[in-house]
């Protein structure tokens, strides 16, 4: 039973990094549009993230952040997260007991689908895919110099 707990703390805990790493594409996003991020803001609560509810509470800071760039934009979003949003907006009480890891990655899902379409429309590579492409990069060039070592240098006829 013990192992089941903290796997279920890491799971919450590596969801919770990412919803950073997505803070930061909003914060690229709103910087390059000149808005004032309340995402900025948030930087004290990286301690947090032990539980479900911390990652829950970050992810809605960041769906208000977005709603907020999509309306600038004139760009429709996820209506899930929309929903999901002015629930939690309309309710005094933010119970967060009733979420599930399945329902909260479902939301981060559409969050990043969002954040893909509004880093598309604006030009931005997103810091998740700056790494990617920059991995991606590196082994395009450990490729060339295999191929170089096995055929012999390149020539550049331009």
């Amino acid at each position: 039973m013990i192992s089941n707990t903290n796997n279920k703390t890491d799971q919450s805990a590596h969801l919770y990094e990412v919803l950073l790493y997505k803070r930061k594409d909003i914060i690229a996003i709103q910087e390059k549009l000149g808005i004032n991020s309340n995402t900025l803001k948030q930087i004290k609560h990286e301690s947090d993230g032990k539980t479900l509810a911390d990652s829950y509470k970050l992810l809605l800071h960041l769906v208000g952040d977005l709603i907020l760039i999509q309306k600038n934009l004139n760009i429709d979003g996820n209506h899930i997260l929309a929903v999901e949003y002015n629930n939690v907006a309309n309710q005094n009480n933010k119970d967060s007991s009733n979420l599930s890891l399945s329902k909260l990655f479902n939301l981060l899902l559409y969050l990043e689908e969002d954040i893909n379409t509004i880093q598309e429309e604006l030009g931005i590579v997103g810091y998740t895919n700056q790494e990617m492409a920059e991995e991606a990069d590196k082994n395009a060039r450990v490729y060339l110099r295999k191929f170089e070592k096995f055929y012999g240098p390149l020539e550049d006829n331009l």
